[in-house]
């Protein structure tokens, strides 16, 4: 019910009041007095504790996560009042305790990772994990793309998803040319950085180059020969492809020039590369990378004059999957999802499921969708099929949403650890061969 209680400055008042009428020779009375506010203030502040402390890790890789983040714990705190939750930033491709690493998993209730680590957690590598309770755990067509194949197999009694990505081609309407351009022939044809026409890309990185590595020997192979060579990449069992290979390092030399003299700087392709996109000056150039490099670009579009966000309409630009051969045959993807280490649920269960019900919720893809109010959205893509509804707040706020699910691939989701480290080992054999002497 209502919680009840005499407010502070009342105190005081009915304090004064009662010595006053009492006098100063009635001194035993007023300590009642006093005794029965103190003991009311005790028992006020003893309905205010909250019962269960939730400690949650989360995906640190996010635009403004740590506002973001802000936002959920207030929010969830306000729907139940009995759990006191704190989230903390970490990273989930790293091992080590000293660098957010996966080591950490033993100071959380809940922690987000990415699915390319699922398979060593299952395997109980950092103590394992605990399956998800039932109550929270959707059917597998509640979710998209990478998400919704991954829940249909053992993963998805383990990880609940939260987030999917992969590389996306976001070209302007205008740029007839690059949009026509559906083969990596003609692609490579219709852009030229010389003329201001360059390919925006984060293409630096073991995982960032070895993703672009997979995208090619799928569009070249087809997905099960290119599972199949990242696994003997893994062990060291075999070299590159020479056709894959090639096509990399031929998009490579397509980037901007300030892009391929700065490869190596991350900050460069989260924040620089998407404004230079989004300059009257680049008309031309074509933004190639994950749906969030559009919050750079719309905050960077936040200095026009008479401007708001967002401004990128859907009209404006085409969003498609990147190619390779003559056609795409599909793009590494990823997913982002909660998972319960072991020994967790039985001790915490109704905060944990409560949790992992809420995440999901409009209300809490909301506070990603828009850290900061009125500043640019995340394009984060949800992993919810419910967070598409042209209806929702969460698509007002970013109406390219749909434009990236309807071309989401599923064919090739990363969710085995061995790929990742394929991915990795081909990525790190193309940085010595852009830049040998690093």
């Amino acid at each position: 019910g209502q919680k009840t209680c005499i407010p502070h400055i009342m105190r005081i008042k009915l304090i004064i009041v009662g010595f006053h009428i009492l006098g100063g020779d009635n001194m035993k009375y007023i300590v009642v007095l006093l005794a029965l506010l103190v003991g009311s203030q005790a028992a006020n502040a003893k309905t205010n504790e909250r019962d269960t402390d939730l400690n949650v890790a989360i995906f640190e890789y996010l635009p403004d996560a740590s506002t973001a983040i802000k936002k959920i714990e207030k929010a969830f705190e306000r729907r139940y009042r009995s759990i006191d939750i704190d989230l903390e930033l970490w990273n989930p491709y790293d091992d080590s305790f000293e660098d957010d690493g996966l080591s950490q998993i033993v100071d959380f209730d809940i922690v987000e990772i990415d699915s390319c680590r699922i398979d060593q957690l299952m395997q109980g590598t950092f103590g394992g994990l605990d399956p998800l309770p039932t109550e929270a755990r959707p059917a597998s067509n509640a979710y998209i793309g990478p998400a919704k194949t991954i829940t249909a197999t053992p993963i998805g009694q383990y990880l609940l998803p939260h987030w999917v990505c992969g590389n996306f081609l976001v070209i302007r309407s205008s740029n007839t040319n690059v949009v026509a351009a559906k083969s990596f022939d003609s692609f490579i044809e219709a852009v030229n950085p010389s003329m201001k026409k360059p390919v925006l890309a984060a293409m630096w990185g073991k995982t960032g180059l070895g993703e672009f590595y997979a995208d090619a020997m799928l569009d070249l192979y087809g997905p099960e020969k290119t599972r199949d060579h990242l696994s003997l990449l893994a062990s060291g069992k075999t070299d590159l492809d020479l056709k894959a290979k090639e096509e990399v390092l031929m998009l490579v030399k397509e980037l901007s020039e300030h892009n391929q003299s700065h490869l190596e700087h991350y900050y460069n392709h989260s924040y620089l590369l998407p404004r230079q996109f989004a300059s009257k000056e680049n008309v031309d150039a074509v933004l190639l990378g994950y749906s969030e490099r559009l919050y750079y670009t719309e905050s960077e579009l936040l200095l026009v004059p008479d401007v708001s966000p967002p401004s990128i309409k859907p009209d404006d630009v085409v969003v498609r999957q990147f190619s390779f051969g003559k056609e795409s045959q599909g793009t590494p993807t990823w997913t982002d999802g909660f998972v319960i280490p072991k020994g967790r649920l039985s001790k915490k269960r109704a905060a944990i499921v409560a949790f992992l019900q809420f995440i999901q919720s409009e209300e809490a893809y909301l506070a990603f969708s828009e850290p900061t109010a009125y500043l640019a959205p995340s394009y984060l893509l949800p992993a919810t099929a419910a967070a598409y509804d042209k209806t929702s707040q969460i698509v007002a706020k970013q109406p390219l949403l749909p434009k990236y699910r309807d071309v989401l691939d599923e064919k090739f989701p990363v969710s085995d650890s061995t790929i990742w480290q394929g991915m990795r080992a081909a990525g790190g054999i193309l940085r010595k061969a852009l830049k040998p002497n690093e």
